[in-house]
């Protein structure tokens, strides 16, 4: 197994390329990827807006002319039209909710601003084919777990996202299911799966690469919801895993990819991927 590390050259790897209107769901980890993948794009030129669909903490990085706490579409298109020299195109949207621990928390805008945003996109990026605006929308909540289960509504995708990632958080392996996974109690609804959690739902039973194989693939796991888009499964916190719960890791890797999925094994705290 290697490591390759990036800098500004994760996107590629995973095959974002393309992607313009991203939502990651799933367990911890998604807003440090989104704020990892946020930075990088801006970095090659393109505007690139970080929000979301549910609640999430505010990014703390950004200057404060970038952040957008209304829904004032007018100030969103100011942002990116009219940036300063050596400014990043980068900006953050949400509707300020409450304080937490001295740290603000943002909900969604509502469903309607975020319609005419994904509008929005689509014509700046008609205008500007080769720095298109991206989206990237945390469209789910884990309270700070590492797998989840989405509840009916969940998760929330981006008005027109084109791409879904998935991710989970590798600290659940060889932990309690029931202390890992957030909505635990959804997991007797997991019907396609029965067969094998009839005999998982004891609290002291613990995650496998083979319990993460099966919620991967399950359409009321983290494939929930998904029609056309393209979907990957991001691994995040390869470098807590010790060589033999890696080498697990990398064959269930493998075995996604025969399902026709795109998964990668990442540090994002480390900044490398697993080849």
């Amino acid at each position: 197994m290697n490591k390759y590390f990036f800098n500004h050259d994760l996107s590629p790897l995973l095959g974002l390329a393309d992607s313009q209107i991203i939502t990651f769901i799933g367990g911890g980890g998604k807003t440090s990827l989104m704020n990892t993948l946020g930075k990088e794009f801006a970095s090659h030129g393109y505007p690139t807006l970080l929000t979301t669909t549910t609640h999430i903490m505010k990014p703390d990085f950004l200057s404060d002319e970038s952040y957008i706490e209304n829904e004032d579409l007018g100030q969103l298109a100011n942002i990116f039209t009219n940036l300063k020299k050596n400014t990043l195109p980068l900006a953050a949207l949400g509707i300020p909710e409450k304080v937490v621990n001295s740290n603000i928390k943002w909900r969604s805008p509502s469903s309607d601003f975020c319609e005419k945003i994904a509008e929005f996109s689509k014509k700046f990026s008609t205008k500007n084919p080769y720095k298109f605006l991206k989206i990237l929308c945390e469209g789910d909540g884990s309270k700070r777990l590492p797998i989840k289960l989405p509840k009916d509504g969940e998760p929330v995708f981006f008005p027109k996202t084109d791409t879904v990632i998935g991710v989970i958080g590798l600290s659940c392996l060889g932990k309690p299911i029931k202390e890992t996974l957030f909505r635990y109690e959804l997991l007797p609804n997991l019907t396609s799966l029965d067969n094998y959690f009839i005999k998982s739902l004891q609290s002291a039973d613990i995650v496998t690469t083979d319990f993460l194989y099966r919620l991967c693939l399950s359409e009321k796991g983290l494939r929930k919801n998904i029609t056309s888009q393209k979907f990957c499964i991001i691994f995040n916190q390869a470098d807590i895993l010790d060589e033999k719960a890696l080498a697990e890791v990398i064959t269930l890797r493998n075995q996604l990819q025969t399902k026709g999925i795109c998964p990668h094994i990442i540090s994002v705290k480390n900044n490398y991927i697993i080849n």
